[in-house]
């Protein structure tokens, strides 16, 4: 099913079906997930970020038209958030970024068929990611969370003290109380079921006068499902 690249392969096409492999997958087996495009992780945006019952997979696209100046800060800011991290390329990139990506970070590459059909294979495996300091790794991941999410896991909890508390000290509070597994666990439960209708601009000054990035950055943009019957 090989081929030439297409070239000038765009971001656009590269998503499609990059979201249609992993959502498919994911949904065959009953598991949810689901997309957030454009995140803010650090100094760096993400293109996209899937999240799983358990898990917070990085994806950075790479088309033909982009540049590589940037990889090594991706990458830093990718690893200091993300459980499974992958870079999406096609052949113009290939050879270059599997020699300067960690030996853990996955690789997706894209071909075109004989008759202009796209596919995406998983040219390399990505191995869960060997965070140094993972108690950091998880509480970049509750940045990830509003404050009023975080509210949710105190009040359910009925932790007290916390009528004061900003964001980050809410998320301290909690890992604290209910210990890294239990914060992991909600933390991926509260951005599968995100609900942006309840989405308030209060929220946003709140994580900016904290110093996070403003929530509006990190808002899904919609995309509209295949049939079930195309498939990837």
């Amino acid at each position: 099913m090989g081929g030439a690249l297409k070239k000038g392969l765009d971001d656009p096409a590269m998503r499609e079906i990059l979201f249609e492999t992993v959502e498919g997958e994911y949904e065959s087996r009953g598991e949810p997930v689901r997309v957030f495009e454009e995140l803010v992780i650090g100094k760096s945006r993400a293109d996209a970020i899937i999240v799983t019952r358990d898990a917070i997979l990085g994806f950075e696209i790479k088309s033909d038209r982009d540049s590589l100046t940037r990889l090594e800060k991706q990458v830093h800011n990718y690893d200091r958030f993300c459980d499974y991290c992958f870079i999406v390329t096609g052949l113009h990139f290939l050879d270059r970024i599997e020699e300067n990506v960690p030996s853990h970070w996955g690789i997706y590459d894209i071909l075109e068929g004989d008759e202009g059909k796209l596919f995406i294979e998983m040219y390399r495996e990505a191995i869960r990611n060997p965070a140094e300091r993972p108690t950091i790794k998880l509480k970049n991941q509750m940045n990830l969370l509003w404050r009023s999410e975080l509210l949710q896991i105190v009040t359910e909890y009925q932790l007290t003290g916390y009528s004061r508390l900003n964001k980050y000290k809410l998320r301290d509070m909690i890992v604290e109380k209910l210990g890294k597994e239990d914060a992991k666990r909600l933390t991926c439960d509260l951005l599968l079921n995100r609900d942006y209708s309840i989405y308030r601009k209060p929220e946003m000054e709140d994580g900016q006068k904290d110093g996070a990035p403003a929530e509006k950055k990190v808002k899904r943009k919609r995309r509209r499902r295949k049939s079930k019957k195309s498939g990837s």
